[in-house]
């Protein structure tokens, strides 16, 4: 799916809204924010979702005041183009990281590859990589193990994998084989930790060779602009409104005045849980029910 491409500017001066990113393999999320943040002359831009370094394709931006609807934009499911290698594992669970593991791949059968793929299939629960992005008392894992310290032990988190498909030929590589897979998953799943799992589902030690993310809901690899178009002066911001699944409710002179101000709205106004209320066309602020209270409360001021 295309999307039109369009400025959504809350001020002539000011530029606001979705940034669809092709981060190339190499750069962190961070370094891709920076550069953004230097091409479009804007402090606020923040990603909805971390890529790894290895891995190129979407990334998600929030651009001025478009931040304020990031936490909307994360729960999101992701499709991902990636190769597995069999016959090696590394602490990181990616080929970037240091050997671990190692055992010649005499051969490795198409039917007991897909048979192990169609494995992971469904919701599960899934062991985070040591090298994450996950935080424990205020660091992030791949801070501990960068540091040599002790990694914190974490608790497994649910997954919900919908497709795993190999698609390529399973190729031998030496005392190695690698073959393509094409994965749909829900958020928090690391293909690192799928890569790493399969190897341990059939006896051998395995790792991820290259990751490339095609898709975050809506968003599709056509919709994302690389760095270099960007400094050249392309600029394909979207609404970000546009891709929040809520309801607008057009409130009368009174209920606007209470909205710019942050005061409780009715329950009556909407029989949905979260909505974005509008003077006219304009969008004035994103509000949730209390249902203890039964009032509906400002979440985010547009």
């Amino acid at each position: 799916m295309v999307f039109r491409r369009e400025v959504f500017a809350m001020t002539p001066d000011s530029l606001s809204g979705i940034l669809v990113v092709d981060k190339p393999s190499g750069m962190t999320s961070h370094d891709v924010v920076f550069r953004v943040r230097r091409i479009l002359g804007v402090d606020a831009v923040g990603h909805t979702g971390t890529l790894d370094p290895m891995a190129s394709g979407i990334l998600v931006l929030c651009v001025g005041r478009a931040t304020k609807i990031a936490r909307y934009l994360v729960e999101r499911d992701k499709t991902y183009l990636s190769t597995f290698l069999v016959g090696r594992a590394t602490d990181t669970d990616d080929i970037t990281g240091k050997t671990v593991a190692e055992a010649a791949v005499a051969d490795l059968p198409d039917q007991l590859v897909d048979e192990t793929l169609s494995s992971f299939l469904g919701f599960s629960e899934q062991m985070p990589p040591a090298y994450a992005a996950i935080k424990v008392e205020g660091r992030k894992l791949y801070d501990y193990a960068r540091a040599g310290q002790p990694i914190p032990q974490v608790a497994a988190r649910p997954v919900e994998i919908r497709t795993l498909t190999r698609t390529s030929p399973v190729l031998k590589d030496g005392t190695t084989v690698r073959f393509d897979v094409l994965a749909d998953v829900s958020k928090g799943t690391y293909i690192r930790a799928i890569a790493r799992d399969f190897g341990s589902r059939i006896g051998l030690p395995a790792t991820l060779a290259a990751l490339r993310r095609t898709r975050v809901d809506r968003f599709e690899i056509d919709d994302a602009i690389t760095l270099e178009r960007l400094a050249e002066g392309a600029r394909p911001l979207l609404d970000p409104l546009s891709f929040l699944d809520f309801p607008r409710v057009s409130l009368s002179p009174d209920l606007v005045f209470k909205a710019k101000n942050g005061a409780f709205l009715p329950r009556a106004i909407t029989s949905a849980d979260a909505v974005v209320v509008i003077d006219g066309d304009t969008p004035i602020a994103i509000y949730r029910s209390d249902p203890d209270k039964g009032i509906m409360r400002l979440e985010v001021m547009l």
